[in-house]
């Protein structure tokens, strides 16, 4: 799937944040209006709202930042020479893929 610019990431961050806080606070009023609780059940909707928020926000920009870090590490490693190159990790080196191919 082909990567989405930061700020496209960045507003799918926002609405998220801002669904689960709405959703929250929605459906605490609709308990309190229900079961006539005042608005203690809307608090609690509040902190989980922004406690869904605030952990799937942070896991969002993680996987952004390592994302960029990766890409930014793809496009420094492709500006070098050749011969300045390191060996991928996954690859094996000349001996060892001789000796694979042997077995």
């Amino acid at each position: 799937m082909r990567q989405w610019p930061p700020a496209m990431q960045l507003m799918g961050i926002g609405w998220y944040v801002a669904t689960c806080i709405v959703l929250g606070v929605v459906g605490g009023v609709l308990l309190d209006d229900e079961l006539g609780t005042g608005f203690a059940l809307t608090l609690v909707g509040l902190a989980l709202g922004l406690a869904a928020a605030g952990w799937g926000g942070y896991r969002m920009l993680q996987d952004m930042f390592a994302a960029q870090a990766k890409q930014r590490e793809d496009a420094a490693q492709a500006r070098q020479p050749e011969s300045e190159r390191r060996p991928s990790d996954d690859a094996p080196a000349g001996d060892e893929q001789d000796e694979e191919e042997r077995a």
